[in-house]
């Protein structure tokens, strides 16, 4: 009893305190009864839903927080989180999944699903930008790139999985201008670069090039050969944005930390050469997180000065 000789308030626990979780079981509760409102909803699972939530979100701070101090930030921004996310094999494989299921969800062009995300920048010491994104080089619609490097073999096919989606993003006039350029410019030789209309896809161009097989003789030389080929033809077309997927590390075989290595000493010193170059832009398109994380590790050595 209170001094008044009314009844002593007493304090109600919420559903989070007894569950000792921090995030809200009982909205969660909610939730969950109206997306799935034909189901009974057991006690326990609003409970297990925000535990799996708080546990998530904490993992991705901690890693997101390991980012911004790798990148010399004091502050943890969406681009910190984005690029934790990336950088972690479950977590990037978990988003993958998801924005497949998105994408086939999906009945509109240009939504989210066909979206890409900018993990990391680097400034060159002329002003040339070098930026990470995740994504696949086909799939950059509504994305400003005016020419895509597309890997290939001497016969400028497109039978590898890259060639594949460009034909069928691009259609018959693609088709067309490909069977036109082998004409027109016979076998590639390696290092060779020969460049083509984008019909249909989300670039004015695209740039094919036969990069060398790991092990080959001079190798290394070739592959830094093949990227300045690329970039010389995009300043031909006096284009200002390209986009390489890893070249090389695919079914030619090199080591992913060699190809990156070897692609962002070439890309420095042709920009270095040539002073005049009309390219401002330089974007690496990847999806999977070990290139990802390498292409940040590789990038962050380069010397802006």
């Amino acid at each position: 009893m209170s001094s008044r000789g009314g009844k002593k308030k007493s304090t109600k626990t919420s559903r989070s305190a007894k569950a000792g979780v921090i995030f809200p079981v009982g909205r969660m509760l909610r939730y969950i009864k109206k997306g799935h409102p034909k189901y009974r909803i057991g006690v326990g699972a609003p409970v297990y839903m925000a535990a799996v939530l708080e546990y998530l979100t904490a993992e991705i701070l901690e890693l997101a927080g390991n980012a911004a101090r790798d990148n010399k930030k004091g502050r943890v921004t969406p681009r910190h989180i984005l690029l934790a996310v990336a950088n972690d094999e479950e977590l990037n494989q978990k988003q993958g999944e998801v924005s497949k299921a998105a994408s086939a969800d999906s009945t509109t062009e240009g939504t989210p699903a066909d979206g890409f995300t900018v993990l990391s920048t680097k400034s060159l010491f002329l002003g040339q930008k070098l930026n990470l994104i995740h994504s696949e080089i086909s799939n950059l619609a509504g994305f400003e790139v005016e020419a895509i490097i597309n890997p290939t073999n001497a016969d400028i096919d497109l039978k590898d999985d890259l060639g594949n989606t460009l034909e069928k993003k691009g259609g018959k006039d693609f088709v067309e201008a490909v069977l036109e350029l082998r004409k027109k410019n016979g076998p590639l030789e390696v290092a060779g670069a020969a460049v083509s209309a984008g019909h249909g896809l989300p670039a004015k161009f695209v740039i094919h090039c036969n990069s060398p097989v790991w092990g080959a003789d001079k190798c290394e030389e070739l592959l830094e050969k093949t990227v300045k080929n690329c970039l010389a033809l995009a300043d031909d077309k006096k284009l200002k944005s390209i986009a390489f997927p890893s070249i090389g590390s695919g079914r030619n075989g090199f080591p992913k930390q060699t190809a990156a290595q070897l692609i962002l000493k070439a890309i420095s010193n042709y920009f270095v050469s040539t002073m005049s170059s009309s390219i401002k832009t330089v974007y690496f398109v990847l999806f999977d997180s070990e290139s990802i994380g390498i292409y940040v590790q590789e990038m962050a050595k380069l010397d802006a000065n």
